[in-house]
Protein backbone atom coordinates (compact mmCIF):
# COMPACT_ATOMS: atom_id res chain seq x y z
CA UNK A 1 0.00 0.00 0.00
CA UNK A 2 1.04 3.75 -0.58
CA UNK A 3 -0.23 5.53 1.91
CA UNK A 4 0.23 9.83 1.23
CA UNK A 5 0.16 12.99 3.29
CA UNK A 6 -3.59 15.19 2.43
CA UNK A 7 -3.83 16.95 4.96
CA UNK A 8 -3.07 17.56 9.04
CA UNK A 9 -5.51 16.41 11.81
CA UNK A 10 -6.05 20.01 12.84
CA UNK A 11 -7.34 20.81 9.37
CA UNK A 12 -10.25 18.67 9.60
CA UNK A 13 -12.15 19.14 13.06
CA UNK A 14 -14.80 17.21 14.19
CA UNK A 15 -18.06 16.93 12.26
CA UNK A 16 -16.50 19.02 9.26
CA UNK A 17 -15.28 17.82 5.81
CA UNK A 18 -11.87 18.99 3.56
CA UNK A 19 -11.43 18.68 -0.37
CA UNK A 20 -7.78 17.57 -1.07
CA UNK A 21 -6.31 15.97 -4.29
CA UNK A 22 -4.01 13.77 -4.53
CA UNK A 23 -2.47 13.50 -8.10
CA UNK A 24 -5.64 12.35 -10.09
CA UNK A 25 -7.88 11.72 -6.49
CA UNK A 26 -9.95 13.95 -5.58
CA UNK A 27 -10.74 12.99 -1.92
CA UNK A 28 -13.17 14.49 0.63
CA UNK A 29 -12.10 13.72 4.22
CA UNK A 30 -14.86 13.47 6.82
CA UNK A 31 -14.25 13.25 10.39
CA UNK A 32 -17.10 11.92 12.65
CA UNK A 33 -16.65 10.73 16.36
CA UNK A 34 -13.05 11.16 16.55
CA UNK A 35 -12.34 8.70 13.52
CA UNK A 36 -11.13 10.03 9.66
CA UNK A 37 -12.59 8.51 6.63
CA UNK A 38 -11.72 9.38 2.84
CA UNK A 39 -13.90 8.72 -0.10
CA UNK A 40 -13.85 9.86 -3.48
CA UNK A 41 -15.02 13.94 -3.70
CA UNK A 42 -17.45 13.50 -6.54
CA UNK A 43 -21.02 13.15 -6.38
CA UNK A 44 -21.76 9.43 -7.90
CA UNK A 45 -24.81 11.06 -9.53
CA UNK A 46 -23.73 13.96 -11.60
CA UNK A 47 -20.47 14.72 -10.28
CA UNK A 48 -20.33 17.49 -8.23
CA UNK A 49 -18.41 17.96 -5.33
CA UNK A 50 -19.34 16.67 -2.31
CA UNK A 51 -17.48 18.86 0.18
CA UNK A 52 -19.05 21.21 -0.99
CA UNK A 53 -22.55 20.23 0.68
CA UNK A 54 -23.32 19.42 4.27
CA UNK A 55 -22.40 16.27 6.90
CA UNK A 56 -24.89 15.28 8.69
CA UNK A 57 -23.45 12.26 10.87
CA UNK A 58 -21.92 9.71 9.05
CA UNK A 59 -24.02 11.11 5.98
CA UNK A 60 -22.67 13.54 3.61
CA UNK A 61 -25.74 15.10 1.26
CA UNK A 62 -25.16 16.43 -2.20
CA UNK A 63 -25.17 20.03 -3.21
CA UNK A 64 -26.48 19.36 -5.90
CA UNK A 65 -29.37 16.99 -5.94
CA UNK A 66 -29.39 16.00 -2.63
CA UNK A 67 -27.77 12.57 -3.30
CA UNK A 68 -26.74 11.09 0.05
CA UNK A 69 -23.75 8.96 0.85
CA UNK A 70 -22.34 7.07 4.23
CA UNK A 71 -18.98 8.55 4.54
CA UNK A 72 -17.76 5.39 6.06
CA UNK A 73 -18.85 3.29 3.31
CA UNK A 74 -18.96 5.12 0.67
CA UNK A 75 -22.66 3.52 -0.02
CA UNK A 76 -25.23 5.48 -1.91
CA UNK A 77 -27.89 5.64 1.09
CA UNK A 78 -30.54 8.10 -0.41
CA UNK A 79 -31.31 8.93 -4.53
CA UNK A 80 -31.36 12.54 -5.65
CA UNK A 81 -34.25 14.88 -5.41
CA UNK A 82 -34.87 16.26 -8.40
CA UNK A 83 -37.06 19.55 -8.16
CA UNK A 84 -38.42 22.20 -10.76
CA UNK A 85 -36.85 25.22 -10.88
CA UNK A 86 -38.31 27.91 -8.35
CA UNK A 87 -40.99 30.50 -10.79
CA UNK A 88 -40.86 28.08 -13.53
CA UNK A 89 -44.31 27.77 -13.92
CA UNK A 90 -44.54 31.28 -14.35
CA UNK A 91 -42.64 31.48 -17.46
CA UNK A 92 -43.77 29.12 -20.24
CA UNK A 93 -40.54 28.63 -21.69
CA UNK A 94 -38.52 28.16 -18.32
CA UNK A 95 -41.57 25.45 -17.56
CA UNK A 96 -40.65 23.46 -20.38
CA UNK A 97 -37.09 23.85 -20.08
CA UNK A 98 -37.59 22.20 -16.40
CA UNK A 99 -39.48 19.25 -17.21
CA UNK A 100 -37.32 18.57 -20.32
CA UNK A 101 -34.24 18.96 -18.00
CA UNK A 102 -35.73 16.50 -15.44
CA UNK A 103 -36.50 13.82 -17.78
CA UNK A 104 -32.99 14.24 -19.04
CA UNK A 105 -31.44 13.80 -15.43
CA UNK A 106 -34.02 10.89 -13.56
CA UNK A 107 -32.59 8.39 -15.65
CA UNK A 108 -28.97 9.03 -14.36
CA UNK A 109 -27.83 6.48 -12.02
CA UNK A 110 -26.07 6.92 -8.37
CA UNK A 111 -23.20 4.86 -7.75
CA UNK A 112 -21.46 4.46 -4.26
CA UNK A 113 -18.22 6.32 -4.41
CA UNK A 114 -15.01 5.24 -3.91
CA UNK A 115 -13.31 4.37 -0.13
CA UNK A 116 -9.55 5.21 0.73
CA UNK A 117 -7.60 3.56 3.82
CA UNK A 118 -6.97 6.16 6.18
CA UNK A 119 -4.05 6.69 9.05
CA UNK A 120 -3.18 8.91 11.34
CA UNK A 121 0.35 9.43 12.34
CA UNK A 122 1.02 11.71 14.96
CA UNK A 123 -1.03 14.98 13.44
CA UNK A 124 -0.60 14.24 10.04
CA UNK A 125 -3.93 12.46 7.87
CA UNK A 126 -2.19 9.44 5.30
CA UNK A 127 -4.57 7.52 2.57
CA UNK A 128 -3.39 5.20 0.26
CA UNK A 129 -4.17 5.90 -3.10
CA UNK A 130 -4.60 2.88 -4.85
Amino acid sequence: MSFVEVARIDEVPEGSMKHVEEGDAEILLAKVDGKIYAVGDRCGHMNARLSMGKLQGTTVICPLHASQFDVTTGKNVKEPVLTSIPGAEKVPELKKYSERLEKIIAPVKTYDLPTFNVKVEGETILVNIK
